[in-house]
């Protein structure tokens, strides 16, 4: 009898019946996609992305755009010998895709 329950189980969660964790909506997310645009002379391979405090990732030409969930975020870019930049966003969610051009200064 316990396999039978333990197979149902297992049937209704491959089937997506259940879940297991709380579902979020396409248009609880959004698409933020950020530039980063060094001085010359200096690569923005070493840019390190935050959003929220958070460590994305290093600017990259696979890693432009973010999958955030919307609201207010605050974005954070920093690079060797330059400044770090700073800007708060609101995500707005499905289906808007949202550009965040950063130019970054020397120090």
């Amino acid at each position: 009898m316990k396999k039978g329950i333990v197979g149902l189980a297992l049937v209704l969660l491959l089937a997506g019946c259940e879940s297991g964790g709380p579902a979020v909506s396409k248009s609880e997310m959004g698409n933020l996609q950020i530039n980063v645009y060094c001085p010359e002379e200096m690569s923005t391979a070493p840019a390190e992305i935050y959003l929220d405090g958070v460590f994305i990732g290093n600017a990259t030409g696979q890693l432009p755009v973010i999958h955030a969930r919307r609201g207010k975020r605050v974005v954070r870019v920093e690079a060797a010998g330059c400044k770090p930049y700073e800007k708060s966003i609101t995500i707005l969610g499905e289906p808007n895709h949202q550009v965040l051009n950063v130019y970054l200064e020397r120090q």
